[in-house]
């Protein structure tokens, strides 16, 4: 996270950047099952390597993850040095709730489990329970929450295990309309459940009576951003290395929807799911960056086979924009690059990127808004930016290449008064790496 925006993911190399300064601040929040994470990890191939990638291309500001077995495993991935660590140190369990936070941004102000009493037997399995993690974020000292769950996994049959799910469900709203009301704060884990069932429509509406079965409109309790990405197919877990094409994990399976909710019922094996959920509540909806929910799709995720694959489960994540409530202070305006890909993998042509972000509270069209590069060659905008969100185009012309040897691009309105300008070097444009505003 910096104050003045990381919007796309990307790895994040320094440039010289022009650009006032926004009243603001992004956060990346990431959800992660990252099956077994053990000490022993570093005796499992090249997993530790690949996790570790996983963990550098993800960005992330803070991470709420699933399956950790003690500190010492997540320090393997997380130096203390450069990241604050929560876990349950008195669990002997090794399928234990962590958050990870980057101590450059976030200070952990307290944080607590909601159902502490939990055993095996009830809602929360095997000491799993909530973990809730107060934030605040360093440069502004606003703050934020975010719980994190591993619900009870279907093993042993969805049907059997269906009301420990369900039930957790309703004890997570109860608190959350005890406790919780009129504050923000991000819900995020395994849920071992798709959008469309029941457990999460219960979250969702905040009734405990709420039937499965497909549905995407948002609250009245708690928006769930994986929603949309359920109704296009998409799954973050059981992909393999055999879904990869080009670089890429292939993360939508057209059935896996209607699987579930045909299986629903009954404990037949439903494949390749989307279990791994992000939910906030609907007063907090102005605070999410429009777009910005992805599933990590980069080969690292699951390369390999076996023990050796990095995890079964994908990361999720979004962003999120949080408004400096000091007095007096200015109103959030401006529309800027937050991104260039110069050097796509492979050949350039048609394939360089630029990203423009508006830091408005209203939608922007780029018709008439122009790039111009240290030559003089310039490029028409075109399309929509969302209000608090971002747009990545794609330079399918050549009339503005993005010269590998370094550059300086300038955003232009349609008066043609410069908005923005970012300069970058050779060193910044390494192939396939997208080069992000500090």
């Amino acid at each position: 996270m910096k104050t003045r925006g990381k919007i796309l993911f990307a790895v994040c190399i320094v440039l010289a950047f022009v650009s006032i300064a926004l009243p603001r601040d992004f956060v990346r929040v990431a959800s992660y099952n990252i099956k077994f994470l053990r000490t022993t990890v570093v005796n499992q191939g090249d997993r530790l390597d690949k996790l570790k990638k996983v963990i550098e291309l993800l960005d992330a500001d803070v991470i709420g993850l699933n399956e950790i077995d003690d500190r010492a495993a997540l320090e393997l991935l997380f130096p203390p040095a450069q990241w604050n660590i929560v876990i349950d140190d008195a669990s002997g369990d090794d399928q234990d709730l962590a958050l990870v936070a980057k101590k450059d941004s976030l200070k952990v102000i307290n944080h607590r489990f909601l159902f502490p009493n939990a055993q095996d037997d009830t809602p929360f399995p095997n000491r799993r329970d909530l973990l809730c993690v107060d934030l605040q974020l360093a440069a502004t000292n606003i703050g934020f929450s975010v719980m994190v769950t591993h619900a009870k996994s279907r093993l042993g049959g969805r049907s059997s295990t269906d009301a420990r799910r369900e039930g957790a469900s309703v004890k997570i709203v109860n608190a959350i309309q005890q406790d919780f009301d009129d504050k923000d704060f991000i819900l995020l884990g395994d849920f071992n459940d798709n959008p469309d069932d029941r457990s999460m429509n219960i979250l969702e509406t905040g009734d405990p009576n709420a039937i499965g079965g497909p549905e995407e409109m948002d609250g009245p309790l708690l928006i769930n951003l994986m929603d949309h990405l359920c109704a296009e197919g998409r799954v973050s877990h059981g992909r393999t290395a055999s879904d990869v094409v080009g670089g890429k994990i292939n993360t939508i399976d057209p059935l896996s929807r209607s699987r579930n909710n045909l299986a629903r019922g009954t404990d037949a094996n439903t494949g390749d799911i989307l279990f791994d959920q992000m939910l906030f509540p609907v007063g907090m909806s102005d605070k999410y960056v429009a777009g910005s929910v992805k599933i990590f799709d980069d080969e690292i995720a699951v390369k390999g086979s076996g023990d050796n694959v990095a995890s079964d489960h994908l990361p999720v994540f979004a962003e999120f924009v949080f408004l400096i409530s000091e007095p007096g202070a200015p109103a959030p305006t401006g529309i800027k690059i937050v991104a260039l890909l110069p050097n796509p993998a492979g050949p350039d042509d048609g394939k360089e990127e630029v990203t423009i972000g508006n830091f408005q509270t209203t939608d922007l069209n780029l018709t008439g808004f122009t790039l111009r590069d240290k030559a003089n060659n310039t490029f028409p905008l075109a399309g929509m930016v969302p209000a608090l969100g971002k747009l990545t185009i794609v330079m399918t012309s050549n009339s503005m290449p993005l010269n590998n040897n370094g550059d300086e691009v300038t955003l232009l309105d349609p008066q043609g008064t410069p908005k923005d300008k970012v300069s970058y070097t050779a060193a910044n444009a390494q192939s396939g790496k997208v080069i992000n505003s500090p």
